[in-house]
Parts: structure tokens; sequence; C-alpha cells
């Protein structure tokens, strides 16, 4: 017998690891309650210890795997078709971590330019924690790296913005972007249908992305942003290129309202 035909527009259901979970607890918890019903003395004890522990172990276990190894608990109906299983996993477990590097800066510039007036002035250090997240914010603001989209949106003055670390390769800068234009672009389509234009020198950076991985053999752009000259201080336009395939939009016009990105895709 075939599968049951979800109705237009509600997604096929889809049986997880979350369900195997849930119905292992659910049978486990019943099956003990039943049996400490139908005890007494120190093994209804027992059991009614085993009904408590046991789901509090089992939560912890969960939300460890959940933090380690979260792609252990799709099925692979739950992953996108357009995205191989393997990319998805590996967006997955890039975490937007803190790089050192701003660390480093954010607490190396706190500590001169902050903490020294202070301290010769006791008096005057009320204002100290202001200082020091105007300073933080003052050193993020000199590594973010702002993209004109508008071009591409249609929206007056869109910009999208990220920070910039040493680390930071050009698929997961790219990325980023794409999850921003998402609903405007087609993944994978990075130096066909769309592409950054650098007005300094007024260059299109095509050979990046996609583009460049098909070329090379590789699975994603793995150069360092800085390697291809994106900087901070790059000024950048997101264009589409002549004949480029618009994606349809979300019905949704409001920006604000997009959908969830998928964590890896240009």
């Amino acid at each position: 017998m075939g599968s049951e035909v979800p109705p237009p527009g509600h997604p096929p259901r889809v049986l997880n690891p979350l369900w195997i979970i849930a119905l292992f607890l659910g049978l486990s918890e019943t099956t003990v309650g039943i049996a400490a019903a139908q005890s007494s003395g120190w093994v209804q004890g027992l059991l009614a210890l085993f009904a408590v522990v046991f789901p509090v172990l089992v939560s912890t276990v969960f939300f460890l795997i959940l933090w380690q190894r979260p792609e252990v608990l799709y099925a692979p109906g739950d992953f996108p078709e357009h995205v191989s299983i393997g990319t998805y996993v590996d967006g997955m477990r890039r975490r937007s971590t803190p790089d050192p590097d701003i660390i480093q800066a954010v607490v190396t510039d706190m500590l001169r330019t902050v903490l020294p007036p202070a301290l010769d002035n006791p008096s005057d250090s009320s204002n100290v924690l202001e200082d020091t997240l105007d300073n933080a914010r003052r050193v993020l603001a000199e590594r973010t790296l702002t993209v004109d989209v508008s071009a591409i949106t249609q929206i007056p003055d869109d910009l999208f913005q990220c920070t910039v670390f040493s680390t930071q390769t050009v698929s997961y800068f790219l990325n980023s972007l794409w999850e921003y234009l998402m609903e405007f672009v087609p993944p994978f389509r990075y130096g066909r249908d769309w592409v950054l234009l650098d007005t300094q020198s007024d260059k299109k950076l095509r050979d990046m992305g996609s583009f460049w991985a098909a070329k090379n053999g590789t699975e994603t752009d793995h150069r360092l942003l800085s390697g291809v000259g994106i900087t901070p201080e790059s000024q950048l336009i997101a264009i589409r290129l002549n004949g480029g395939r618009r994606r349809r939009r979300n019905p949704i016009g409001d920006p604000s309202q997009r959908r969830t990105p998928h964590p890896s895709v240009s």
C-alpha cells in the first residue's frame, strides 16, 4: 500500500528519532507506573525511584546530544531536498562562536583605553561599564562588513552586515549572505545568477563560492575571506548578472518575515 499523500500545503509526516525517544520514554514510564501500582514494600519504592530518576537521566543525555550532535536527531526526510545531507550537517556543526581575535581586540582595547583613566581617577570610575560597552561596540563596528543588497531585494537602503573574523572562509561569508537573500536568489547560484561588485575597483567578484568550488573540484570555497581581498573596509554591492534567475518570493513581502534559513547554501 502506498504512503498517504498529504493534503496541499502540509509537509509529509516524518518519523524521526525524536518520535522514537518519546515513544520509548512514554512506554517505559507507563510500564513502570503500572508495575508500581501493583507492587508493595521496597519493590514499589524502587519502581517509584526509577520512575523519577529515569526521565531525568534521559533528559540529561538528550540535551547533551542536542548540544554536541544535533544532526543525529533528524530523519533523512527532515533535510532539505536542494542541500545534501553532508553539507547540511556540516553547516549545523559550525556554531557561530566568537572569534578569539575579536575577543582579544575588545579586551586589549578596553585595558588600554578604559582602565587607566579609571585607575588614575577612582572618583570618576562610575562610567567604566558604559565606557567599556562603547569601546566594545566601536571595535565590533570596525570589524563589520556591510554589503548593499538593495539591487537584489528592491528595498531601498537594504544592507547586510556581518562581523569579519580572521578564520572566516569565503563559503561561510557567502552562506550568511545567502541566508539573508534566500527569498530572492536560488541556492548554489553565486557567480552564475548573482555576484558581488567591489565598487572601489569596479570589479565583479565572480570567482568565489560555489562557482569557484565547481571549477576546483571542492565542495566549498575554503579560502580565507581576507585571502580574496574582502575586508571590513570593502565596499560591496550584490547585483544580478544578465539573465540571472529570480527566485520566487515568499508571499509575505516583509523581509522580517523571511523563513528560517538553512545553514549551508552558497
